[in-house]
């Protein structure tokens, strides 16, 4: 029988009054967060819940970076040694998923490196505390929509920190007006969750039915449909050794998502020394050195080519069917390169997508499989199908400036342009949004 509301309030209160706050929990972190004690501030439900989804959860007293592969997801709680932060991002890079739980401990250096500032503010200011305990606010959903938090009204927490500032990430969870304690990203083609207060997954807390909730959602949304096959658990004073292993899957991807993901592990792996002090004042001389060598090299006194600022131009149509505008404005005879054009119906592929879905950019908000499904919800198989064939394409593609720059390297030919504006006309029309034509 399904416990009431009153019963897990006066069972957790113990475990509340028991959990004592933040670093003074240090010396017993390895007695803390076992994942096969049943006591109350074990994971026994963590692992149970991860095996209801179809997660084996492998409790390691070492971690070897170069031993996990795209079918793992690594669980960091309350590490007490430090995260390395450029392994951290080059397993996400990479195409890794990571649930980082951690509130005192020793990962506050990774998670600066993923844009996330975490602080321990005594009393968050919530809405509500359990039982009105003021170390045990009660966090509510801050992005709603969001696959972590389908079903989550209010989240439990205890002595929580907060992270109180989030830049490349979405705050999913947390305190209107004191921060977050759950945010979730991607980052390269993997994906990343943190959790500031890891009591959260304890085997008392798992007992709120919204802290129950938020761990299902956040394993179902790093499994992606049954990519992950095994939860990798760091816990307390564990090692780690070794560098990411680049398993990233670039089979679907085209030339140039694998160009671009190769820059970015060859980036991501030198990260660490290219960021010292004299390093970058080496770095910053040889490109003013390259950058000006490259300004007399594009303009020699006898070229004589109008500087018309034809590719900072950008045409913003409205509708897909402005195909031969967009085509006239941006035609490069020397490259025959249409790159633009393509980043112009990747937005009004969105802005549609956007009216329908309710979502300010469902692109990157959304996870396919949730895109897919609001769509054909709405608006019926055919429209689901439609994004199906477009939403890899459209991920694919820079961004407006990025493609507009002189610099880019992407190519598009025109029969790939060509083939795109016929795919997003499909959109339309499947839509029920069809643009008018002459």
């Amino acid at each position: 029988m399904r416990p009431s509301r009153t019963a897990l309030a006066c069972a957790l209160g113990v475990a509340l009054t028991l959990n004592a706050p933040g670093p003074a929990r240090a010396q017993d972190a390895l007695s803390d967060y076992d994942p096969d004690s049943k006591e109350w501030n074990g994971l026994h439900t963590f692992t149970r819940t991860a095996a209801g989804v179809g997660l084996e959860v492998l409790n390691v007293s070492s971690l070897e970076w170069g031993d996990l592969d795209e079918g793992d997801i690594l669980v960091l709680v309350y590490p007490l040694q430090r995260v390395e932060p450029s392994r951290l991002s080059a397993f996400v890079q990479a195409g890794g998923h990571v649930v980082v739980a951690d509130d005192f401990g020793e990962a506050g250096d990774a998670l600066a490196r993923m844009g996330l500032l975490r602080a321990d503010v005594g009393t968050p200011q919530a809405g509500t505390y359990y039982r009105s305990r003021l170390y045990a606010p009660v966090a509510v959903p801050l992005t709603p929509g969001h696959p972590l938090v389908d079903g989550v009204t209010e989240v439990v927490t205890n002595h929580p920190a907060v992270l109180t500032e989030v830049k490349g990430a979405l705050p999913v969870v947390g305190f209107s007006g004191d921060g977050a304690i759950v945010v979730a990203g991607e980052f390269g083609t993997g994906r990343f969750v943190v959790v500031s207060d890891p009591s959260i997954f304890i085997n008392r807390m798992l007992q709120f039915p919204g802290n129950l909730s938020l761990t299902v959602n956040i394993l179902r949304w790093l499994d992606r449909d049954g990519r992950a096959d095994r939860v990798v658990l760091l816990r307390g004073d564990v090692p780690m050794f070794g560098e990411p292993r680049p398993f990233i899957d670039d089979a679907g991807m085209d030339r140039f998502g694998r160009s671009v993901a190769g820059v970015n592990r060859w980036l991501e792996q030198r990260n660490d020394w290219l960021l010292t002090p004299m390093a970058m004042r080496v770095i910053g001389g040889l490109l003013a050195v390259a950058l000006a060598l490259l300004a007399v090299a594009a303009m020699p006194p006898w070229r004589r080519l109008p500087l018309d600022g034809r590719w900072l131009r950008l045409i913003r149509p409205e509708r897909p069917a402005d195909l031969p505008q967009i085509v006239a404005a941006h035609d490069d005879p020397r490259t025959r390169n249409f790159l633009l054009p393509a980043a112009v119906l990747r937005d009004s592929a969105a802005a549609v997508l956007a009216r329908t879905t309710g979502t300010a950019d469902p692109l990157y908000q959304l996870s396919e499989r949730e895109l897919l499904k609001r769509v054909t919800e709405t608006r019926g198989a055919a429209a689901g199908a439609a994004v199906a064939r477009l939403y890899k394409r459209l991920r694919g593609l820079p961004s407006r400036s990025q493609a507009a720059a002189p610099w880019s390297r992407g190519k598009v030919s025109r029969r790939e342009l060509q083939d795109l504006h016929a795919d997003v006309h499909d959109l339309y029309r499947a839509l029920g949004d069809e643009p008018a034509t002459d």
